[in-house]
């Protein structure tokens, strides 16, 4: 069935070529009976770039799912300044299509992904929306709503929710790395043993460092980098460190802007055909991660319907 994006988002103009359903309501506006209501937490600088990626997982379903964009109220106060520019997403854009926290909180929402963050390398105190990060992390806990938390989101909900620490790697984790399923989970029904998934990252958490807790399970590690996906049963969270959402070159074009601007990085592992730059890549992921991302929305319906 449909996405329910406002009108004149690029994604909808894009996944709509791609043959997916869309339908369109106005940007300031809210869409008319949705089945379930995700919020996106965008916290990535080519916001353009991951809505696509994230809508595109979320599109295609058997449920009418209406998507909500936004941004921490500092950030959207920066944003409708009218001295402000971006060097990364158009300033139109996100005043047309995102909201702050503050005109989201009251919304009806059904669940909530929390995109990663180019911060991996700071301490957590030191991200400048860190506290507001808490608030959203308060707001949907005191709500029950399933967070899809990604990468520096998992890794600072683990810090906040079970004070686990991350570790900066001496060098960025970076390929396309094979995970072995570890725990049943509804999250990976139809999977099989494992995955492929793309890995980016400069930090990473260590399973002895997770408190020993029922409620807490690791549902997929990889021998090559390390843990890949916790759930958290009692709060209703995922904890994902890696990207299903990824386009087929994603890795390449991080690959090329490191090596331009003269960073140690290797070619991403396990990604270019025969470990050769010059051949296309092919995102041999894409399935998987549309069916783990349709089981989210699967496990979002239930918990929704069963609260009714």
């Amino acid at each position: 069935m449909s996405a329910l994006l406002p009108k004149g988002l690029p994604a909808a103009e894009a996944l709509s070529r791609e043959g997916l359903d869309i339908e369109t309501f106005e940007p300031s506006g809210r869409a008319r009976d949705p089945d379930i209501v995700v919020a996106i937490l965008n916290l990535m600088p080519d916001k353009l770039a991951t809505e696509l990626q994230l809508i595109r997982m979320l599109a295609g379903g058997p449920r009418r799912v209406e998507i909500v964009l936004f941004a921490t109220d500092s950030y959207m106060a920066r944003v409708r300044d009218p001295a402000y520019s971006s060097a990364n997403t158009p300033v139109e854009h996100l005043r047309t299509f995102y909201r702050s926290f503050s005109e989201v909180r009251d919304l009806e929402i059904d669940g909530l992904i929390i995109t990663g963050a180019p911060v991996e390398k700071e301490p957590f105190e030191a991200v400048p929306y860190w506290e507001e990060l808490l608030e959203v992390f308060a707001w949907a806990e005191a709500r029950s709503t399933g967070v899809f938390n990604i990468c520096w989101a998992a890794q600072a909900a683990l810090r906040h929710f079970h004070q686990v620490p991350k570790y900066v790697l001496e060098r960025k984790k970076f390929g396309v790395y094979e995970h072995r399923i570890e725990s049943d989970s509804e999250l990976l029904a139809g999977f099989g043993e494992g995955f492929r998934i793309p890995v980016s990252r400069h930090s990473e958490i260590h399973r002895e460092d997770l408190p020993e807790s029922p409620d807490l399970v690791v549902i997929a590690d990889s021998e090559g980098s390390g843990l890949g996906l916790l759930e958290d049963r009692r709060l209703r969270h995922h904890y994902m460190f890696n990207h299903f959402e990824y386009d087929a070159d994603t890795l390449a074009r991080e690959y090329q802007r490191d090596v331009e601007a003269g960073q140690p990085i290797d070619p991403p592992v396990g990604y270019f055909p025969n470990d050769d730059p010059a051949q296309a890549p092919v995102a041999d992921w894409v399935e998987a991660g549309r069916r783990m991302y349709q089981n989210w929305l699967a496990i979002i319906a239930r918990n929704k319907n069963s609260e009714k």
